[in-house]
């Protein structure tokens, strides 16, 4: 019932070999008030004795600041455990959906977990993606599902109020034995007898308007003989969720979908769109809200870039596999009217070798103010040797700050061991700072995960006061040493951490 990449054995040859050199830029210094600790801390509450190699993988996150007790941040985790941990579910085997909730501590650590719930006759078996609803005081999870008889794909979709999230009678700390408590409101999205996955989501956080508080799903149709993007819209209240509607236009090959809401309610999708390993696409769409459950409807998809590397397969000798996933968000600019759109991705520096192996990968940026028609000269975001590959971006609100965050190699040049590090587009401008390094302890990671999802998630809050806001990346790494059989050795496990700026 779920699709894993299998792991390839990585090319025992790297970027210093082929002589591919980026100029290397100086990164700002460590974060010394992260509170996590330099490289984060452990974000799930398996124990360490017999635990799994791979522990959790797959990770996203979500943030309301200064919402959790103790005047802690509230933040919700998402990741693909190796435990089962919905009860309800009765097969082992798998990776099961799952979530985390740091909510009155400020050391990046879970005081709760469980799994995703089952919603109806769906089960959750892709990975959770949550996003935070600061306007509307809650949280929402979407994840990619499987009705019992096998029949029917959707996109499932659960609920909480922040208070919920508090309540130490609904939610006690530890792992949760009745998930759907804590995640008491569910709904279903883009149900279909084709098969659906990639889910991303978004929540309008206006409050007044068509489409005001309004929950949006975009997903991958893998129907034959063309893919689709789809979207559907949601009420807020109850999770009723519209009809889907393309979005993809009349795209043949699309995948990856990364959706937003702009400041004034416009719905905006970037997705890939291309052969799995050959040149790609990246597109852009614009699609306008009636007010769920009535659908949206989408315009034409524009050209972002024709992109005839894109870094798909193993990073110099990472033993990695990653895809085509464009991320992108929407920032209000100061005349309180023009838009900002970035786009990110990953690329390959110079051409692949075969269909797998990257010499130089770098994490991309891009820009339009036209709403998508047009579209800035790529710029490379933390240029540095090694390789920097798996980005993921996040927009502070409050302060109109882009965060980047990408796994890099840079200081382990011969073994290829990663490390974190942030870049920031500041406020009212269009080009990435000098990176902070966010981890310290380089490991050799990451490794494989499931299609259509990252090993990296960030999200950023704030107050709008410098220094208030605060970036949490959530990604697979190691912090800690288990034990399996009385022997110790390394798990690779969720780890959370923060930059406050």
């Amino acid at each position: 019932m779920k699709l894993y990449h299998t792991m390839i054995a990585a090319v025992a040859v790297g970027a210093m070999i082929f002589g591919f050199q980026s100029t290397s830029v100086a990164q700002q210094p460590l974060n010394p008030t992260s509170g996590c600790t330099p490289n984060g801390n452990r974000f799930d509450l398996e124990p360490l004795t017999n635990a799994a190699f791979y522990g959790q993988y797959n990770e996203a996150i979500a943030v309301i600041p200064n919402r959790g007790g103790n005047g802690a941040d509230l933040v919700v985790g998402g990741a693909e455990d190796e435990r089962v941990l919905n009860p309800d579910i009765q097969y082992d085997g798998f990776y099961s959906p799952a979530y985390y909730v740091h909510r009155d501590n400020s050391n990046c650590d879970a005081d709760f977990e469980g799994g995703i719930p089952i919603v109806g006759d769906f089960v959750p078996v892709g990975p959770p993606m949550p996003a935070a609803d600061p306007a509307h005081d809650a949280f929402f999870i979407a994840t990619y599902a499987i009705s019992g008889n096998g029949l029917y794909f959707a996109a499932s979709i659960v609920k909480s109020t922040a208070a919920n999230l508090l309540n130490a009678t609904n939610c006690p700390n530890g792992t949760q034995k009745s998930p759907a408590i804590c995640w008491p409101i569910a709904g279903i999205a883009n149900q279909t007898t084709s098969d659906v996955q990639y889910p991303s989501i978004a929540v309008d956080q206006r409050t007044s308007g068509t489409g005001a508080g309004d929950v949006y799903v975009s997903e991958t149709l893998l129907s034959t003989p063309n893919s689709q993007i789809t979207l559907s819209a949601c009420t807020n209240s109850n999770l009723s969720c519209s009809t889907s509607v393309v979005a993809s236009g009349a795209d043949t090959s699309p995948q990856y979908s990364s959706v937003q809401v702009r400041p004034d309610g416009g719905i905006t999708i970037a997705y890939g769109n291309g052969n799995l390993f050959g040149p790609a696409q990246f597109k852009f769409v614009n699609c306008t809200p009636h007010g769920a459950p009535n659908p949206p409807t989408c315009g034409t998809p524009t050209l972002v870039r024709d992109e005839p590397n894109p870094a798909v397969g193993v990073p110099g000798n990472i033993t990695a596999f990653f895809e085509q996933y464009p991320y992108h968000v929407d920032r209000l600019e100061a005349d309180h009217n023009t838009v900002t759109s970035f786009l990110i991705y990953d690329q390959c520096a110079v051409p692949q070798i075969g269909d797998y192996f990257c010499p130089k990968t770098q994490v991309v940026l891009t820009y339009s103010t036209n709403g998508g028609k047009t579209w800035s000269p790529l710029q490379v975001v933390g240029a540095a040797a090694g390789q920097q590959f798996l980005a993921n971006m996040a927009l502070d609100v409050s302060t109109g700050t882009v965060n980047i965050a990408y796994f890099s190699s840079q200081n382990d040049k011969l073994t290829f061991h990663t490390q974190i590090f942030l870049a920031q587009v500041p406020p009212g401008k269009t080009t990435a700072a000098r990176p902070h390094q966010i981890t310290q302890t380089p490991y050799d990671g990451p490794y494989g995960w499931e299609e259509g999802a990252t090993d990296l998630s960030l999200a950023a809050a704030g107050t709008g006061k410098t220094g208030q806001s605060r970036v949490y990346i959530h990604f697979t790494g190691s912090t800690t040493k288990g034990n399996y059989n009385h022997q110790a050795f390394r798990i690779y496990h969720n780890v959370l951490t923060k930059y406050e700026y």
